[in-house]
């Protein structure tokens, strides 16, 4: 996982954001904002270079089977996180992008930190937290293979958006993301 954010922020410099992100983004990959849109469609639209600006991970979550992992980071005008999956040929590929703006922005962090979600019990898949989205509200679950690693991203009515993420430590499943951003353009 840190190595695919690494090797992003590469390809980033080298060609461009939107082209990276394109290379780099699953079939169904999606962006969320003020409404949910699929990638390919935003990033013919839209600039994603911002994003790019001075990008830095921090922290990075991988699911106990390594089928599926999380990034997040900060950006010089706020945070972004994104929901990665294994391929076939064993890189990954991003699912889900998800970006807002922070009033202050943190200092970048000086390293990546990598964590691994412990494994479940054998034949064991662990229950979504309950949704607490508003009738309405545009929401939808994903979770790594074994269930280890978990993410609910939601667009409220109004536009504002949602995302959620857990990780499986010490028998349950845990929150480590949730950030709402206010809508915003595009």
């Amino acid at each position: 996982m840190v190595a695919t954010e690494s090797a992003l922020s590469h390809l980033a410099a080298a060609k461009g954001a939107n082209a990276a992100l394109a290379a780099t983004a699953d079939d169904g990959a999606e962006i969320l904002g003020a409404a949910r849109t699929p990638a390919r469609a935003w990033l013919k639209t839209h600039d994603a270079a911002p994003w790019f600006d001075n990008r830095q991970p921090g922290t990075v979550w991988a699911s106990c089977d390594g089928t599926a992992g999380v990034s997040e980071g900060v950006w010089s005008g706020g945070w972004f996180a994104m929901v990665w999956k294994r391929q076939k040929k064993l890189n990954f590929k991003w699912l889900l992008a998800d970006a807002g703006p922070l009033a202050v922005v943190p200092p970048a962090p000086d390293w990546v930190t990598g964590k691994l979600a412990a494994c479940p019990p054998r034949g064991t898949v662990p229950t979504m937290p309950p949704s607490d989205a508003p009738a309405g509200a545009d929401s939808r679950d994903g979770r790594s293979v074994d269930g280890s690693l978990a993410w609910r991203s939601t667009v409220l009515p109004g536009g504002v958006h949602r995302l959620q993420v857990w990780v499986w430590q010490d028998g349950a499943l845990h929150g480590v993301i949730d950030r709402a951003t206010p809508a915003g353009p595009g």
